[in-house]
């Protein structure tokens, strides 16, 4: 007679099969609102960085621009004062130049000698005021043809929104070098 050989079993039941599927689905369904989650804070931070990005990006082209100029000059025809700053720039050795920074509120986008360089994008809002040398803040709307040679300082308040992130700055910069 022949000696019986045991017989060794290799791989897994379909239960066992069964029963790890069963408890992997449990998992993953109970993981998946927390992943969904996770991914969401990601996007907004995402959003929250770019929309950061956007104002302080603005800020400094728009800053940079009136501490170069000489003087604030009232905007041209078509263009409100509320939305755009005209400024002169007098560099040694070279032309005086007019420069005009605008938003255009329809693109959400600043423009500097609009539509030349564009500076920002997503800007759901765009407001300048002037301080005139008595100190008085002087809305865009509200400047006066004499007060344009009085202004020795512009405040411009923007807003950058990128999906559900909005990041508001105020830029306050003299004219002329400092």
């Amino acid at each position: 007679m022949r000696p019986r050989r045991v017989m060794r079993r290799r791989g897994f039941a379909l239960v066992e099969l069964l029963v790890a599927a069963g408890v992997a689905g449990v998992v993953l369904a109970a993981s998946y609102g927390w992943l969904w989650e996770v991914a969401a804070l990601a996007a907004r931070q995402g959003d929250r960085a770019q929309a950061a990005t956007i104002a302080a990006s603005c800020v400094r082209a728009v800053t940079r621009e009136v501490r170069a100029s000489v003087a604030v000059a009232p905007p041209p025809d078509g263009r409100s004062p509320d939305r755009s700053v005209a400024l002169v720039h007098d560099h040694p050795d070279v032309a005086p130049e007019d420069v005009l920074v605008v938003w255009d509120p329809a693109r959400g986008v600043v423009w500097r000698n609009a539509p030349g360089t564009y500076l920002a994008d997503h800007v759901t809002a765009f407001s300048v005021a002037y301080a005139l040398s008595d100190g008085r803040l002087v809305p865009g709307v509200g400047m006066q043809p004499a007060d344009w040679a009085a202004v020795s300082c512009v405040r411009v308040v923007l807003r950058a929104e990128v999906g559900s992130a909005a990041v508001e700055r105020t830029i306050v910069a003299g004219v002329g070098p400092s």
